[in-house]
């Protein structure tokens, strides 16, 4: 499992810490693969009520790590993030985010496919699928619409400017905004009601929720998959990305 990527146990919690602060926070292949261990690990533990993922202070993720995207497209059409969102999508247990400080482009995107996502009042969002010559990706382009509307969607994804937890709240992608200092006990909270439930009728009502959408979002992340490989090798991603080091 990469380094950057910690688990511990809080009771009936397995806890999942993005911890590479000198990147804020952003994924590399190898941590995605840790991420997708971890959590198909916690869904098989009998022991493990739900699955808290949480960064460091002041930053959840600042998204992909774009060293990554610098030669191109995959030439095999698979890239570790998207195996990351396939492993939230169908793991059985709930999974918790307990988002503060920075939250950018795939760690927006991960809230998505969340059961419960608590946030401090000081957390920025962001989709800047454009701005880097990109598309939408992770189901993106179908959950968004259908969860805030079509004008809203385009208005975030389009413009691909942050916004801030009390917009997170009112679309409906945060549950609650809490207190930085309380953030992770927020989380332990939900765990142990959800550990006085039947873990049974938690995995067969979670499989209920999300049924009516599943196929949809796997096939917007086919089209999205498409457009996303055809867009990375556009010179205008190839020009944001090199941009970004240039800055950096």
């Amino acid at each position: 499992m990469a380094a950057q990527i910690l688990t511990t146990r809080e009771k009936s919690a397995l806890c999942i810490q993005i911890h590479r602060p000198e990147k804020k926070n952003a994924l590399t292949p190898e941590m995605y693969a840790a991420l997708s261990d971890a959590i198909r690990s916690g869904d098989a533990d009998d022991s493990v009520r739900a699955i808290i993922i949480h960064g460091i202070e002041g930053c959840f993720c600042s998204g992909n790590d774009l060293g990554n995207f610098r030669n191109g497209p995959s030439p095999d059409r698979v890239y570790p993030h998207n195996l990351y969102i396939d492993a939230l999508r169908h793991a059985q247990k709930p999974i918790i985010a307990a988002v503060s400080g920075i939250c950018l482009g795939i760690g927006t995107i991960m809230l998505f496919h969340c059961d419960f996502v608590y946030a401090t009042s000081d957390t920025r969002f962001s989709l800047p699928f454009v701005n880097l010559g990109l598309s939408p990706e992770g189901g993106t382009s179908y959950i968004l619409p259908h969860l805030i509307g079509y004008q809203r969607a385009a208005e975030l994804i389009l413009l691909g400017e942050q916004f801030n937890s009390q917009i997170a709240e009112r679309i409906g992608l945060v549950n609650e905004i809490v207190p930085a200092e309380t953030l992770l006990a927020k989380a332990f909270e939900t765990t142990e009601k959800l550990s006085l439930k039947s873990p049974e009728s938690i995995r067969a009502t979670k499989a209920l929720l999300k049924r009516g959408m599943e196929d949809a979002v796997t096939t917007a992340m086919a089209r999205e998959l498409d457009l996303f490989n055809e867009r990375l090798a556009a010179p205008e991603a190839t020009a944001a990305i090199a941009r970004f080091f240039t800055k950096r």
